[in-house]
């Protein structure tokens, strides 16, 4: 098992188990800013950047990786933790078929983080560019006009959403039972779906122009009131799974408000300019083009869980619900025992990144063993402690022997893949850090949009329910292969052979 999202525009979650509706945005964008914040705060200084370079090209490798790579690791579990406590509160307040159809819903939520992230990070791009170019005013009219398109396309998802929400659930084949508890979810979501898209333009804007301790508050804020929102709606009000939908909303607007404010009030480098307030294709169309490589890496995790409750409505002959509150809260723990994997991932990219830039290729390939080595380490001891005593995570969740039951036997399963973790997450990041994009986005690619979908439905259909779960170590496998292999040949051809170089 490996997972979603992004950074330098594309982390993407190859291995798509792990990421959990909004607050996968919030984690691998504070993955991204804590990553930035550590190379900004290097090259502060004239000196302070000529020690971080030297350290850099210098320092033993395994410990300078794990000192990169554990701030990032904490960020993430702080605000990872969000998703977990969500769904334990959903689970204990609300019920266990409550969690299926918030899980049922995660699929639609996450299109509409997609859509979301592929505006506000290609705006970011441009954005970027122009702000050092010192080209003020057309940053400025980026800022405002993606602003714009991103609150007429959140209207029209709104819409959209609040016509279609039945036909939608019911092309899912979601049960009857379930369906209920995923509108619920739904409505509010997507009735603020403006807002969120709008929220994500200005956290990116701060992002844009540097302002990465800035957007690290905004995203805490949101993440701390979710979780208090959280409790209040659901275990004070009883508000039901429309509650904890509520607490996002709420979350979301709360620190949107801060963000404006910091905006209006602190000095940047970019401006809201009203004129500017309009429908601006040449910029709204440049800007989903570089968001293009997030937005496939998001939808697929929503390919995912969308194709894995499909298939278990298609074969179970009972229990359906059962089956997709279990996976959903296997989902929401297998989340938060990778994030650390996300961390070392992103301290990796930093640190190759630099290295061939300074043509020191032996030190490339001997972070590339040691993030392989300590990834499948920390993989090694979950898979381990998952299969002897996963029932006690998931007994946070709920009291349910049936349901426990159910979440072990996916785990047992599903986590027989995760050692090859190091392979489907760090070997693309290799290529991403390095420069070469093609084989980046392609090797992400490869297992969820290749491999998935086939291998799903001929073991769903061969194999019931159990097929359904050993899908994934079996494309973890093909796909760990091809991966190893292709990336074997790049190290032997481009870093064993420095004349041969192809960058």
């Amino acid at each position: 098992m490996t997972i979603m999202k992004e950074t330098s525009n594309c982390i993407a979650p190859n291995k798509d188990m792990t990421a959990n509706s909004q607050g996968v945005a919030r984690v691998t964008k504070q993955a991204e800013n804590t990553n930035t914040a550590y190379e900004e705060s290097a090259q502060s200084e004239g000196d302070s950047t000529a020690d971080n370079k030297n350290q850099m090209l210098t320092a033993p490798v395994f410990k300078l990786f794990i000192k990169m790579a554990m701030p990032i690791i904490i960020g993430l579990m702080i605000n990872g933790l969000y998703n977990f406590v969500d769904a334990i509160f959903i689970a204990r307040a609300v019920g266990t078929q409550a969690i299926g159809g918030v899980s049922a819903a995660f699929p639609v939520h996450m299109l509409l983080i997609s859509f979301g992230a592929m505006m506000s990070s290609g705006m970011a791009s441009m954005l970027s560019r122009q702000l050092g170019a010192q080209h003020y005013h057309q940053a400025n009219a980026i800022f405002t006009s993606t602003l714009f398109f991103a609150l007429v396309m959140g209207i029209l998802s709104s819409i959209l959403l609040i016509i279609f929400k039945e036909d939608i659930f019911g092309w899912m084949k979601l049960p009857l039972v379930l369906r209920s508890y995923a509108i619920d979810y739904i409505v509010p979501i997507a009735l603020f779906s403006g807002l969120s898209f709008c929220s994500g333009v200005v956290s990116d804007a701060f992002r844009a122009e540097g302002k990465t301790v800035l957007m690290m508050k905004v995203m805490l804020i949101s993440s701390v009131l979710n979780v208090i929102f959280d409790a209040m709606f659901l275990f004070v009000f009883e508000w039901g799974v429309a509650g904890a939908a509520w607490a996002t909303v709420s979350a979301i607007a709360i620190s949107f408000a801060y963000s404006v404010r910091k905006l209006v009030t602190s000095e940047h480098q970019i401006r809201f300019e009203k004129k500017e307030f309009n429908w601006q294709w040449q910029y709204n169309r440049r800007a989903l083009g570089l968001g293009m490589p997030i937005f496939l890496s998001y939808t697929g995790y929503a390919v995912m869980l969308a194709s894995v409750n499909f298939a278990i409505a298609s074969v179970a002959e009972q229990n359906t619900d059962l089956l997709i509150s279990a996976h959903g809260i296997f989902n929401r723990t297998f989340m938060l025992i990778f994030l650390p994997i996300l961390g070392m991932m992103i301290a990796f990219q930093t640190f190759a990144g630099f290295n061939y830039g300074a043509r020191e290729y032996q030190r490339v390939v001997q972070v590339l063993k040691v993030a392989m080595l300590t990834c499948s380490s920390y993989a090694l001891c979950w898979t381990t402690f998952m299969l002897f005593n996963s029932q006690w995570l998931f007994q946070l969740f709920t009291s349910d022997q049936a349901l426990i039951a159910a979440a072990s036997e996916i785990s047992d399963i599903v986590l027989l893949g995760f050692v090859t973790v190091s392979i489907g997450m760090i070997c693309p990041a290799l290529f991403q850090a390095l420069g070469f994009a093609k084989p980046a986005v392609i090797l992400n690619a490869f297992r969820t949009y290749l491999l998935l979908l086939p291998v799903l439905w001929a073991f769903s259909v061969n194999f019931g329910v159990s097929g359904i779960w050993w899908t994934f170590p079996a494309i973890d496998a093909i796909a760990s292969v091809i991966v190893a292999f292709y990336t074997y040949r790049f190290v032997k051809k481009v870093l064993l052979n420095p004349a041969k170089e192809l960058a």
